[in-house]
């Protein structure tokens, strides 16, 4: 492998941006989970005490709408940053191929 120095460290300088937005992406996608686990949590409580008064309360359905939407954005963002770490994971294997042979 005989690669210009100055190119080799771009390449790196541009593999340390993948991996850095790789690792922003996961952050993003635990942050929807947590949402996600919150909103489904909400969810099942909802549902008991709805359950537990035997009634179905106008204000109770409202608010588990309102936690049904959430967990469904938490999801869509989950999937989201999956998609867009696939892409990275793609891009950072492609600079460890040139990285690797020198171009």
């Amino acid at each position: 492998m005989n690669v210009d120095p100055e190119v080799l460290v771009e390449m790196l300088k541009e593999r340390l941006l993948v991996v850095q937005q790789i690792s922003a992406a996961q952050s993003w996608t635990l942050l929807n989970q947590q949402l996600a686990g919150g909103a489904e949590f909400e969810i099942q409580r909802i549902e008991q005490e709805i359950a537990a008064t035997g009634g179905s309360h106008a204000f109770a359905h409202a608010i588990e709408e309102e936690a049904h939407e959430r967990l469904k954005e938490a999801k869509a963002g989950m999937l989201a940053c999956d998609v867009q770490c696939a892409a990275l994971e793609r891009r950072l294997e492609e600079l460890d191929r040139r990285i690797a042979t020198g171009r």
